[in-house]
């Protein structure tokens, strides 16, 4: 064992001074840990141990004075960690499966939640030590990287290192992993923060530890710790622990048995039900704190539940459980019988169980924070170091809340076994209504002293403009700026936020110096002092009541972004005044409970700027709007709201609160300007409509009311509202409430821009069509102004924007059933992307054309239901749009835009009406647009388009001038259908067959081989394809088609099916190709099915080459025009055997007058070719051989008719 002597010196003056040792000798024995620091002042000498601090009086006569002992702060760690002998955390998991019987959902949350409090609690959470504990977990930070770490996301990588270790996510594995990290943090923070040496200040008697990493202050204990230590021993005089209102020896000796009863039940459930019930009422969890106590009384009845303890048991083997098993039930019989038998003694004592309740309600006085008068508290708390101060006063605050609910618990368990210890039915009524509601007051002071100290402040949205001022330092208050720089760190709680709040409000902004450390007594002075400001505030008076000081804190932290803060703190009073039912009253006869709801309010529309979206949202919101309308309609509601400063959220509006409609129509409309404020449509939408429904009520002249400022009428206050309501419900998308807004505006010009901006949203948004163009709105009254409206949107619209304003246009008139006027803002929409889309390329071009045809297409369209005598439309010039009519008036056939021209239009518009059908459609003026032109334009389109998507560009400059050129280019690219379709449209009988006669010829020269492959074609023989689309090759079989021969065998394809389809146009089509080919190739071979066409026409007539065009005929003069003297021989040798082969049927009729017509002229000129080719000795035995056969040919065709004429001349006689 170590000892510590401490020898006096005596000190003698004279010639010299001399120094010698006093025979008096003191000796202080360390029992127990080593030593590490000894100091001496004038009349102590302070030992610091291992376990703790000691203190001895030098001069003291007893040498067997006891030690006076302050415990270190590792006591204080290992109980927040439950890393301390005097409870095991095995009963933590036991008490929350037992409370809590839903399974893991729940209990994993729960249990995870109060080990993160332990953990972040002030004095437990340090830096370092927590930066080692993540390294055991291979979790490494930058010092950058872990300082900007918030609270929140603290918790989560807490979490998230546990949950991977403990792999399974059952209740048992999740503990286990807690336990495993509390551990290890406990051992860090032991070696990180070990005891270095003693501060000792003469002068303020302030003793202080240095210690690693850290500085703390020890501080003397509070009377209600000094009173629990000390009831293992007999009391003498309670007066020294502060309970001087006891005067009667007895009632000290019952108070003294009722807390060893009270003792007793806290150690049967030991200090985790303290964080059970504290998570219960600061947390968000699933359980309330009234649930709790009536569930801890059934586990000090029954005990554990059989299952619970089970679950956690049978990780431990059989015969621990058992073991475990057992001694729990051992000692709750235990339990059970000691408090029955010391309540009987209790009562005995005290002869009556009224007696007993008087001791316990004045001792419930002696908990109840105490009220000090504080008006320069806020210099005395600026000379303190506030950290020191916070972890103090969290320690007394969790000290005193777990004596008031010890209390709690032990006058629930009497009146649970009421019928046993022989209590009345109003004894436990008293307990019921007076003391169970005045412990609960109390619970709740300390925990909102507790909970602001030991709650990290909330970190600002980035969003929030008050945090970016702070950032950007405008003002000068250094001291604000830097603590608003320290919001959202684990290290600075509310309690430290108020704190240095009520500093920089009062003035005081002094820095710590080491001449104001405070000695162990004045420490708690000043945290008896802050716990007064916080429930009772400066001036603590018994009047002020605890809700009007919570709304002054409300204010504080409100101001500072602490919402969470400020909905926890009004929800706990609302809370305790309905247990206390005092709500009705609060709500009737005080303003402050306007206040309460008006902050709450303010709070929670705040905190759905947090994060939150889809149904945590719309829940604050719902309340928030409860909340609003509960604060404007309570008493007093407007004096109380705006006696708020204008930091709080409302400015003063000027009302005295007569008037409740006057000023309701205000608060609403400030309400509603904060909804706004925060883009929360939906509850600005609902204080607009109730802020109209008090204009109602107050009945406004049309010239204003003398109350409001403004002067504003009735429609002008309402026509702004509702144009309020249009733009929440409009951005609520929900449309037909906001266009019921815009027909209940009584205002006209607020009507007005509410209806443009409801069109120009739904043509955003791409809802016009299913809105407005499918009539699902009545458009009463207002038709006009949409069409308007949409057109003026269509003009100032890029003309290929989506979705279009035009087609919008064209919907809205077919479903007013305006015929002519859809039709006008379709050729409207063509003529725009005929004019603005000159620039754009050929792909886009291609896209542009497709949509004039549609566009001109439903024009027509839109037309054709139009009465036959009004189809016709008028062009719309810019700014200039149409009636709403259904047949012409006014301005039916103008496009002038001066004023003067309305009269012409008047008169025009009588004539109208006087002229009958046939008049009206003969005066139409030549610019009106007729069905005719459309489809003129429509044909014009459709070309352009086809050339565009080959690639050829052309542009018509009118409708009024036959394209000659176009034509010629849709041929050139092989658009034949096209160009068949503009020459029907544009040109008529000789006119039509000319340019037919063009076309035709192109198509025909195509099918000719080109100069360069001309020698190649014919070596190969070009094929001739036949009617039936027959191929037949000349040459040898195995030789495949060239590309070039695949081409024409498309031309004549082509050329044969336009042939055949447009030949009853023009009779003489075929003899144009065929013209046309043997003038290009003379020795081309005609396709068979062209030389059909020719022969055709005489199957009829079997008698001669005679016949319409084309006819065999017309075939034989172009062969021997073009020196085809074979095919010309043989097509007449061909005819003439025919001629001489006739049925005899037919030979009566081939025998009558002028029946028989052959072309001799022709014959004649092709026997003059063939004797030229046999005198210039060209083809000789060729042409000999075709003169003989047509010599004999001839003969017998001569000799046969001869004889017809005589039969002919015979039977006319």
């Amino acid at each position: 064992m170590e000892v510590i002597y401490v020898y006096s010196l005596c000190c003698s003056t004279g010639d010299r001074i001399s120094l010698s040792v006093d025979s008096s000798v003191k000796n202080f024995p360390v029992d127990e840990g080593g030593c590490i620091d000894v100091k001496l002042t004038s009349d102590k000498i302070w030992i610091l141990k291992d376990n703790g601090l000691a203190y001895h009086h030098l001069f003291n006569s007893s040498n067997m004075e006891e030690a006076h002992c302050y415990a270190l702060q590792e006591e204080f760690i290992a109980d927040q960690l439950f890393q301390s002998s005097e409870h095991t955390s095995d009963d933590l998991i036991s008490i929350i499966s037992s409370i809590l019987s839903s399974g893991k959902d729940q209990i994993v949350p729960f249990v995870s939640s109060i080990f993160l409090r332990r953990i972040l609690h002030p004095g437990v959470y340090h830096n370092k030590v927590l930066r080692s504990t993540f390294l055991d977990y291979s979790k490494h930070w930058t010092d950058n990287e872990f300082q900007s770490l918030t609270v929140d996301g603290l918790k989560k990588e807490i979490l998230s290192l546990v949950e991977h270790e403990s792999m399974a996510e059952s209740p048992i594995s999740i503990f286990q992993g807690w336990k495993n990290f509390f551990c290890r943090y406990f051992q860090y923070w032991c070696k990180k923060n070990a005891p270095y040496a003693l501060i000792l200040q003469s002068t303020s008697g302030a003793v202080g530890l240095i210690r690693t990493h850290s500085v703390s202050l020890f501080r003397s204990l509070e009377n209600t710790e000094l009173l629990t230590d000390g009831l293992s021993e007999d009391l003498g005089d309670l007066a020294s622990f502060g309970l001087d209102l006891f005067n009667d020896n007895s009632d000290r000796e019952i108070l003294f048995e009722v807390l060893r009863c009270v003792v007793n039940i806290s150690q049967q459930l030991g200090k985790t039900a303290s964080f059970i019930f504290y998570e219960s009422f600061v947390g968000r969890q699933s359980i309330s704190s009234e649930e709790i106590i009536p569930r801890l009384l059934k586990i000090l009845g029954a005990g554990y539940g059989p299952s619970t303890r089970a679950g956690y048991l049978s990780g431990l083997g059989s015969d621990v459980a058992l073991e475990r098993e057992q001694r729990d039930h051992k000692n709750l019989r235990k339990f059970s019988v000691d408090m029955l038998l010391s309540l009987h003694d209790l009562c005995k004592k005290a002869a009556s169980w009224r007696k007993i309740l008087d001791v316990i309600e004045s001792y419930l006085q002696f908990l109840v924070p105490k009220k000090f008068t504080q008006n320069s508290g806020a210099e005395t708390l600026s000379c303190l170091n506030n950290s020191i101060l916070v972890q103090a006063s969290c320690q007394i605050a969790k000290v005193m809340f777990e004596y008031a609910l010890d209390i709690l618990l032990f006058v629930s368990y009497l009146m649970s076994i009421g019928g046993q210890i022989n209590m009345v039915h109003d004894d436990i009524t008293r307990i019921q209504v007076d003391l169970v509601p005045m412990i609960e007051e109390i619970i709740s002071e300390w925990l909102i002293i507790l909970v602001f100290c030991t709650t990290p402040s909330e970190s600002p949205p980035i969003e929030d403009f008050s945090s970016q001022l702070s950032l950007l330092q405008i003002d000068n208050k250094i001291n604000k700026r830097s603590w608003r720089e320290k919001l959202g760190k684990c290290d600075f709680t509310l309690a430290s936020l108020l704190l240095l709040h009520n500093q920089s409000s009062s003035g005081y902004e002094r820095h710590l110096s080491l001449g104001c450390l405070l000695n162990p007594h004045e420490i708690i002075t000043s945290v008896q002092k802050f716990a007064s400001w916080i429930v009772w505030g400066n001036t603590g008076e018994v009047s002020s009541s605890f809700l009007r000081r919570s709304t002054e804190l409300a204010i504080v932290l409100l101001r500072n972004g602490q919402y969470d803060a400020v909905e926890y703190l009004l929800a706990i009073f609302e809370a305790n005044a309905r247990r206390e039912r005092i709500f009705r009253s609060i709500q009737d006869t005080s303003g402050d409970w306007c206040l309460l709801q008006h902050l709450l309010g303010c709070c929670l529309v705040a905190q759905t700027q947090r994060g939150l979206h889809g149904v945590l949202k719309g829940r604050k919101v719902s309340e928030a709007v409860s909340c609003f309308f509960r604060a404007a309609s309570g008493e007093g509601a407007s004096q109380a709201l705006q006696s708020l400063s204008d930091e709080a959220g409302l400015p003063y509006l000027g009302f005295n609160g007569h008037v409740s409609a006057a000023w309701k129509l205000h608060y609403y409309q400030w309400v509603m300007q904060l909804f706004e404020q925060y883009n929360i449509s939906e509850g600005a939408c609902q204080f607009a409509l109730a802020a109209l429904e008090q204009v109602d009520d107050l009945g406004l002249g049309g010239d204003g009311f003398e109350r409001d400022s403004s002067n504003e009428s009735t429609t002008t206050i309402k026509g702004r509202l509702w144009a309020n309501v249009f733009k929440f419900t409009l951005d609520l998308n929900l449309l037909n409430d906001a266009y019921c807004a815009i027909i209940s505006n009584p205002d006209e010009e607020s009507k007005y821009i509410c209806l443009r901006r409801f069109v120009i949203v739904l043509y955003e948004c791409g809802a016009i069509k299913q809105i407005l163009c499918n009539g699902q709105l009545p458009l009463i009254g207002l038709a006009d102004k949409v069409e308007r409206e949409l057109a003026w949107k269509a003009e100032r619209t890029d003309i290929l924007a989506k979705p279009n304003p035009y087609k919008l246009l064209y919907a809205f008139e077919i479903h007013r059933h305006n015929w002519r006027k859809a039709a006008s803002y379709m050729y409207l929409y063509s003529a725009r992307l005929r004019t603005d889309t000159v620039q754009k390329d050929q792909q886009h071009m291609s896209i542009t054309l497709q949509e004039r045809l549609n566009a001109l297409s439903a024009a027509v369209n839109a037309l054709q239901l139009v009465h036959p005598a009004y189809v016709w439309i008028d062009p719309l010039p810019e700014g200039y749009s149409l009636r709403n009519e259904h047949y012409p008036h006014k301005k039916a056939k103008t496009t002038v835009k001066e004023q003067c021209n309305y009269y012409i239009y008047k008169e025009l518009y009588y004539s109208v009406i006087l002229q009958s059908v046939n008049d009206v459609q003969s005066q139409r003026l030549q610019f009106c647009i007729d069905i005719e032109k459309l489809e003129y334009e429509i044909v014009l389109t459709s070309a352009e388009y086809q050339l565009s998507l080959a690639n050829v560009k052309w542009t018509y400059s009118g409708i009024g001038r036959a394209p000659s050129d176009l034509v010629e280019l849709l041929v050139l690219t092989n658009l034949y259908d096209t160009a068949f379709s503009v020459i029907l449209k544009f040109w008529k009988d000789s006119d039509l067959k000319r340019e037919l006669e063009k076309i035709f010829s192109a198509i025909a020269l195509k099918c000719c081989p080109s100069t360069v492959s001309s020698s190649r074609t014919r070596s190969q023989s070009l094929l001739l394809t036949s009617s039936n689309d027959e191929v037949v090759v000349h040459g040898s079989p195995g030789m495949e088609l060239t590309s070039e021969q695949t081409k024409a065998n498309c031309h004549w394809e082509t050329l044969e099916h336009y042939l055949e389809k447009y030949k009853n146009f023009h009779s003489r089509l075929p003899v144009i190709v065929a013209e046309t080919l043997l003038r290009t190739d003379p020795h081309i071979e005609l396709p068979l099915w062209l030389v059909k066409m020719f022969k055709e026409n005489q199957r009829e007539r079997p008698w001669g080459m005679t016949g319409p065009e084309p006819s065999s005929a017309s075939l034989f003069r172009l062969y021997v025009d073009y020196g085809r003297y074979t095919e010309a021989t043989n097509l007449f040798l061909e005819y003439v055997e025919a001629f001489a082969s006739t049925r005899p049927l037919d030979i009566i009729n081939r025998k009558r007058s002028s029946a028989v017509w052959f072309p001799y002229n022709t014959v004649e000129r092709l026997w003059c070719q063939l004797e030229g080719l046999i005198k210039s000795g060209h083809m000789v035995d060729q042409s000999d051989k075709l003169k003989r056969l047509l010599y004999k040919s001839l003969l017998n065709h001569l000799k046969q008719l001869k004889v017809d004429s005589i039969d002919a001349v015979s039977s006319a006689g």
